[in-house]
C-alpha cells in the first residue's frame, strides 16, 4: 500500500512508548473527545496515543489537536485530509506504523475505534491477556444508553443469532479446545478493541487495506499463521449504536439491516451447522500440524486447500432459524451420552 500525504504532528514528551493507542478518525467531532478521554485513563501515563483523522469534514482534527494541547497527554496526529484508497485498514496501517519508531522493545499496540469509549482497565486487561496469547480481540458491547433508543426488534433478532453463537462456541470448543482461548470466550475480530505486538504485525503484513473487514482478515491471517488469538471477554469497550457508520459491513450497517431488512444478514463469522462442524474440525488439524514443524508440510498444505475451499454463504436471520435445531443436534452428538444416576 503506497502512503497519501499527510502531515503529522507529536505531542507530549518523546520518551518511548510501553503501550501505543491507535485510532481512526473520520467525521468524529461528537466522540472523538469521550474516545480520547477514556484512552488516557485507561493508560494511565503508560505510553502514547495515534490518532489518524481522515477525510473529515467537521472538526474531528480541531479538537483532537486542542485535546493534546489541553490534556499534554503524549502522541501522534496525522492529518490525512483525503481517506486513501485502502479506506480504514490503510488508515490503522499508517497509525500503527506511525509509532513503531516509539515502542520500546516488547511494547504491545492496541486498538480502537473513534465511535467508542474503552473501559477505564481495558489497557490492563489486554496486557494481562497479552501474557498467554499474541492477539487479543476485546469484546465491543453496544452503548446502553443509545441501544434502549433502538426498536424492540433489534433485541429479539439479537436473541436468535446470540442462540446460534453459543452454540457454535461450543461445538468449536468440543471439536477444537484452544488452551490460549478458554471461556469465557467469543467470536468477533473488531477493530474497536485489539491488542498485539509487532513481530506479530509484521508477520502477517499488517492491517490489509481494505475499506471494511480489515480486523477480521487481519486476525484470521494471524491465526493461519500460528500466532496464538484470544477472544477475550475481559477487555472492553463501549460502542455507538448509530445506524450510519463510517465504514462498510460494520455494526452501523448490520443495526440498520435488522430495522429495514425483513430477513437481515447475521453476523458473517456463522456458518450452517455442517460447515461449522467441518471448519473447526479443519482448524484442529491445521493446529496440530503446525506442532510439528516443517516434517508435517505436506499434510499442512492439504488442510489449507480444504480450508480455501470451504467457501463462506452468508447467513441469514432465517437460515439461523433453520440450523439451529441442527447444531443442537451436533452439539448433543459430540457431547456424547448423559450418563444416568442409579438410585
Amino acid at each position: 500500500m503506497s502512503p497519501p500525504l499527510h502531515r503529522r504532528q507529536e505531542f507530549g514528551p518523546p520518551g518511548p512508548w510501553p503501550v501505543a493507542v491507535t485510532i481512526p478518525a473520520r467525521n468524529e467531532a461528537e466522540r472523538i473527545l469521550a474516545c480520547l478521554d477514556a484512552a488516557r485513563h485507561a493508560l494511565r501515563g503508560r505510553g502514547g496515543i495515534v490518532v489518524a483523522v481522515n477525510g473529515s469534514q467537521d472538526r474531528t482534527l480541531a479538537d483532537a489537536r486542542e485535546w493534546f494541547e489541553r490534556t499534554g497527554a503524549p502522541g501522534l496526529l496525522l492529518d490525512l485530509p483525503v481517506t486513501p484508497a485502502g479506506g480504514v485498514g490503510e488508515v490503522r496501517h499508517l497509525a500503527v506504523r506511525a509509532c513503531a519508531g516509539r515502542l520500546v522493545p516488547g511494547a504491545a499496540v492496541m486498538t480502537t475505534d473513534a465511535d467508542s469509549t474503552v473501559f477505564p482497565d481495558w489497557v490492563d486487561a489486554n496486557l494481562d491477556e497479552l501474557r498467554g496469547a499474541d492477539l487479543v480481540c476485546g469484546t465491543v458491547i453496544a452503548d446502553p444508553g443509545e441501544f434502549a433508543r433502538l426498536p424492540p426488534a433489534i433485541a429479539r433478532l439479537g436473541a436468535v443469532e446470540g442462540e446460534y453463537v453459543a452454540l457454535t462456541l461450543a461445538v468449536r470448543r468440543l471439536i477444537d479446545p484452544v488452551p490460549h482461548d478458554p471461556d469465557p470466550s467469543h467470536m468477533n475480530a473488531a477493530g474497536a478493541s485489539l491488542a498485539f505486538h509487532m513481530p506479530l504485525y509484521r508477520d502477517v503484513g499488517g492491517f490489509p487495506a481494505l475499506a471494511g473487514s480489515e480486523d477480521r482478515v487481519f486476525a484470521a491471517a494471524a491465526e493461519a499463521s500460528g500466532w496464538r488469538v484470544r477472544h477475550s471477554a475481559r477487555a472492553r469497550v463501549s460502542t455507538s449504536c448509530r445506524l450510519q457508520g463510517r465504514a462498510p459491513g460494520g455494526m452501523a450497517e448490520a443495526l440498520a439491516g435488522r430495522i429495514t431488512g425483513a430477513d437481515p444478514l447475521v453476523d458473517e463469522a456463522l456458518e450452517p451447522a455442517a460447515e461449522t462442524v467441518l471448519r473447526a474440525s479443519l482448524h484442529r488439524a491445521r493446529r496440530e500440524v503446525l506442532s510439528r514443524g516443517r516434517k508435517a508440510a505436506g499434510l499442512l498444505a492439504g488442510i489449507e486447500a480444504r480450508l480455501a475451499g470451504l467457501e463462506r454463504v452468508r447467513m441469514r436471520l432465517s437460515d439461523v432459524a433453520r440450523e439451529t435445531p441442527l447444531l443442537a443436534r451436533e452439539l448433543s452428538r459430540l457431547s456424547g451420552p448423559v450418563e444416568r444416576e442409579t438410585a
